[in-house]
């Protein structure tokens, strides 16, 4: 086997690949990435059996093959300065050589019949949306999902297809994110609702990367999801159980209703949150008239206070709120303007865009008692 590639494709790719390598597996061979000549160039895959990330990038192959090479092959990469780097691998003794320029690297792998092959979706796409639509949609619900492994449901991201587009939830408990697409192709049959963990998600996020766009095909094969665009394939395997009721939740009438351009909100509490920085610490809201006013207090350090002009409808209200979760949602609108309606003190409140996405993301918070 034997091929040359540029240095800064190899390591791009490389450093997306090796987030599925197994680091913890009694199959040794999970925590390597194979790299296999195909007609476009190279293929690389890694997988621990429950993500599996795919690639293929141009290269010059002079002599077909495949190995597994160890995960670590990416941080040499990375250290190598750009230019061009030759592979030679020796497939009896499980070696590879790489040379640049003047030095030279030998790596120890595995050989690529050990590899467990990565599953392939049995059917067609179940539907077809854009890159950029598919980030957009793992962006404002991603960060909702939940870290606490002893409920698996509530670390996944509920998908789920109609007629009408795509819808993705998420939630931890005290927050739930919603955020609904348009599709290329809708699905035939069965609407399928699915839940897909938030850690692979992220993960198709940041394979597809932040720019370029074109067709992401999404399919559902037994218990996997496969994600697959023109270079790349992700595949996981789903979450197990019952999504929470989310539309209980889903607050359809308001107490006090204010508009207020995004950013304006987004800043005054970002720096409300300086002082609020700690766990169990709330940033208070007092709305009255056409201003909002958000306070929050540390005996030790100081306190703020700032006044963001709004339009209201309604009562007036004073609520508490954990001040991560409102920067979190406030930072997916990308609307000048938002609405925020209230249900009371101690209530969900429910935050949407003003404008042409309107209806397409809310983000439903739990408040925090006043103390």
């Amino acid at each position: 086997m034997k091929f040359k590639v540029a240095q800064e494709h190899l390591s791009t790719a490389l450093q997306l690949v090796q987030k599925a390598a197994a680091t913890r597996s009694s199959i040794p061979v999970l925590s390597g990435i194979l790299i296999e000549t195909v007609p476009e160039g190279l293929a690389l895959t890694a997988t621990d059996q429950e993500l599996g990330i795919r690639l293929t990038l141009p290269a010059m192959v002079s002599q077909e093959g495949a190995f597994v090479f160890p995960a670590r092959v990416g941080d040499i990469v990375r250290k190598i300065p750009f230019g061009e780097i030759a592979f030679e691998v020796e497939l009896g003794n499980n070696t590879a050589t790489i040379t640049w320029e003047r030095s030279r690297f030998i790596v120890h792998g595995y050989p690529a019949g050990e590899f467990p092959p990565l599953p392939q979706p049995a059917s067609e796409a179940t539907l077809t949306l854009t890159k950029a639509e598919l980030r957009r949609l793992i962006q404002q619900t991603g960060f909702a999902v939940s870290h606490d492994d002893s409920r698996p449901v509530f670390t996944g991201v509920l998908l789920t297809v109609s007629d009408s587009g795509v819808r993705l939830v998420a939630t931890d408990g005290f927050r739930l994110a919603l955020a609904e697409g348009e599709v290329g192709t809708p699905p035939e049959g069965t609407s399928p609702e699915v839940i897909v963990p938030g850690r692979a998600l992220a993960e198709v996020a940041r394979v597809l990367g932040e720019e370029g766009d074109g067709p992401v095909e999404v399919s559902f094969s037994e218990n996997r999801a496969f994600f697959t665009a023109t270079h790349e394939r992700v595949v996981c395997r789903l979450i197990e159980g019952q999504f929470p009721p989310y539309n209980q939740v889903i607050p359809h009438e308001f107490a006090t209703r204010l508009v207020c351009p995004t950013q304006s909100l987004l800043s005054a509490c970002e720096r409300a949150s300086l002082i609020a920085h700690e766990v169990g610490q709330a940033i208070k809201m007092q709305i009255a008239g056409n201003i909002l006013v958000i306070t929050a207090s540390k005996p030790e350090f100081g306190n703020v206070r700032e006044e963001v002009p709004v339009e209201t409808q309604g009562d007036s209200l004073e609520i508490a709120f954990n001040p991560r979760y409102l920067i979190d949602g406030l930072r997916n609108i990308s609307t000048e303007k938002l609405r925020y309606d209230f249900t009371g003190p101690l209530s969900p409140s429910c935050m949407r865009p003003v404008g042409d996405k309107e209806g397409s993301f809310c983000y439903i918070v739990l408040p925090m008692r006043l103390t």
